[in-house]
């Protein structure tokens, strides 16, 4: 129970970071498309202040240095914002595959837990049968005897799935009758003195 709670625990915490990192990455983006608004808005200044230039003169100049300087401090922040975007997107698929992995660790976990609680209740309600068989006399009689019989069948099986292997092995090919052999009868020689024969 208390791993099955981590999961749980760390598995929220991580769909809590998946959201935040996703507000993260729409404010970024939303960022960004700001800074490329204002990027766009810098170079149609630029170029409308160029076409003055020629009027102006010096002071255009100057201010075509300032908003060329503006624009490059807009392109830095740019490249940072992207290089910000690239990481927060590796770390969202990151968590993505923790979460699926725990995703997978607690339904593993879900199935084992119900198995248990399954086998459980399986032997609780063994347990109460033979409670209330122990709790009388005639129930116990009938435990004991019922216990016996399956003893005696148990027994009753061995034996034949013996005889069933002797059976199969052969008895090297002799006839049994009585418990005796009867392919080779036994003779009885009786060796008698050597007689003289009268002439």
């Amino acid at each position: 129970m208390r791993k099955e709670f981590i999961l749980y625990l760390l598995l929220v915490i991580g769909l809590f970071i998946i959201a935040f990192l996703g507000i993260h990455y729409s404010a970024v983006l939303k960022e960004r498309a700001a800074l490329q608004k204002a990027l766009v808005s810098f170079e149609k200044k630029i170029a409308d202040y160029r076409k003055e230039m020629d009027s102006r003169g010096k002071e255009f100049a100057e201010k075509i240095s300032q908003l060329m300087g503006e624009r490059e401090k807009l392109t830095q922040e740019l490249a940072e914002i992207n290089k910000k975007l690239v990481q927060t997107q590796n770390l969202l698929s990151q968590l993505k595959m923790e979460g699926e992995k725990l995703k997978e660790e607690n339904s593993f976990l879900t199935e084992k837990a119900k198995n248990l609680e399954a086998q459980l209740y399986s032997l609780n309600e063994e347990k109460l049968e033979l409670e209330r068989r122990l709790t009388s006399l005639s129930e116990l009689k009938k435990a004991i005897r019922e216990a016996k019989l399956k003893e005696r069948a148990k027994k009753i099986e061995e034996a034949k799935k013996r005889e069933a292997e002797a059976l199969l092995h052969g008895n090297r090919g002799y006839l049994i009758k009585d418990g005796k052999p009867t392919l080779h009868p036994r003779y009885i020689i009786h060796v008698l003195p050597p007689q003289v024969i009268p002439e």
